[in-house]
């Protein structure tokens, strides 16, 4: 990568860091380009010249919020863990990100809402999910590998990935607006019985 490129990314991620900013505090739709460029410190044809359009500066938030939630979880999780203390910790790791860091909470609603208004950021938005319930996948059927033979009722580890995002997703939601200072180890241990059964 050239000096040029790089100096092209900083101030792009500068420019997504502002938008965060801006996305903590307010709605997808009260915030204008001028508000992101001022929170920024550029002009708005500086910030213009970086992202033309709204939809791609929310497409690069999105891959940036997304990337850096899936990497570090990824590193969270890797290493000489046993099946069942790696499910326990990505519990934890997705209740910290999503619950407890209200402002990740708050991008997160954000960018759903403006999904509903523009079927790419829609399609981006899923298409990070699935990865996510993938990753939960993979953990709720490793932490159950070692378990006793199972019954046939038991749910699909991909239904109980799906329960368990709804759980994260939605507590993260619901303490954003309306805190009752949930307690998040109980949440984790909620989470951890999901994934191990």
């Amino acid at each position: 990568m050239t000096k040029k490129e790089e100096k092209i990314l900083a101030k792009k991620k500068h420019i997504i860091e502002a938008l965060k900013n801006s996305l903590s505090k307010k709605v997808y739709s009260q915030i204008t380009v001028q508000d992101v460029a001022d929170e920024a410190g550029f002009s708005k044809g500086g910030l213009l010249y970086y992202y033309p359009t709204k939809e791609e500066l929310y497409m690069d938030l999105i891959d940036d919020f997304f990337t850096g939630l899936e990497h570090d979880h990824g590193d969270v999780i890797r290493g000489n863990l046993q099946s069942d203390e790696r499910a326990g910790i990505s519990a934890l790791f997705v209740i910290e990100k999503l619950v407890l860091d209200r402002k990740n909470s708050r991008i997160f609603i954000n960018l759903i809402l403006y999904g509903y208004e523009e079927p790419k950021i829609m399609d981006m938005l899923r298409t990070h999910l699935r990865k996510h319930l993938k990753l939960f996948h993979e953990i709720i059927t490793d932490a159950r590998a070692n378990l006793p033979s199972r019954r046939k009722t038991d749910y699909d580890p991909l239904f109980i990935g799906r329960i368990a995002q709804l759980v994260v997703f939605s507590a993260g939601i619901f303490e954003s607006f309306d805190p009752i200072e949930l307690d998040p180890l109980l949440l984790v241990q909620y989470i951890n019985s999901l994934f191990k059964g």
